[in-house]
């Protein structure tokens, strides 16, 4: 009677065991899964931090580039406007082409 009563409780032990083993392997994944979860938000949120920081960059380098861009435009449009001037197509059409304003006579008035 002794040794069945030691058997019984050995065994009630070996379950109660079983299920404490089976608890503690059911947290242990949870807390795995917990821990993957949280690591990749992590990493989506340090990903999504270096993309604003590249996005920044290169803003910059373009905003940059567009002022360069703006000022050459300027610079081009003074050239254009001085190499249009009268006064400087008067001398080059003197000195260089040999031309000359013309006399009274040589004036002809053409009518629609």
């Amino acid at each position: 009677m002794v040794s069945s009563f030691i058997v019984a409780e050995t065994v009630r032990r070996q379950h109660v065991a079983g299920k404490s083993i089976s608890l503690r392997n059911r947290r242990i994944k949870f807390y795995c899964l917990l821990l993957f979860v949280i690591l990749c938000s992590l990493l989506v949120y340090v990903w999504t931090r270096i993309k604003v920081v590249q996005q920044g960059y290169e803003l910059s380098r373009l905003t940059k580039e567009t002022d360069d861009l703006v000022g050459q435009k300027s610079r081009f449009e003074s050239e254009i406007a001085s190499l249009k001037s009268p006064r400087r197509l008067e001398v080059i059409a003197r000195d260089q082409l040999g031309m000359r304003l013309p006399q009274g006579d040589e004036i002809v008035l053409v009518e629609p």
